[in-house]
């Protein structure tokens, strides 16, 4: 019954962490290379940290409430990173 969710927090992570570091990239056109490099550090820190190790978690740490957070935060990561990236995409191209 492990693993019950369709994306895992490591992938999440990864997600955030990829779609930051691309958005360092695409910042620098924009803002130069004081943003880039913040975004690119940001972006670098999700990747190193993206091995939570949830396929070896207990079912017990996986439903425990820090988890759950875990996850939300997650999600709440991958999805404002692609946002951004989109966003700098988009005021790229205008």
């Amino acid at each position: 019954m492990k693993n019950k969710h369709l994306i895992s927090i490591e992938a999440l992570h990864l997600i955030a962490g990829f779609s930051l570091v691309i958005s360092g990239v695409l910042v620098y056109f924009i803002d130069g290379f004081e943003m880039a490099l913040s975004w690119g550090i940001f972006g670098a820190m999700y990747i190193s940290m993206s091995d939570v190790g949830e396929n070896e978690m207990s079912e017990e740490k996986i439903k425990h409430r820090s988890h759950k957070v875990r996850r939300t935060f997650g999600y709440l990561g991958a999805v404002l990173g692609v946002a951004l990236t989109i966003y700098y995409i988009t005021s790229l191209l205008a």
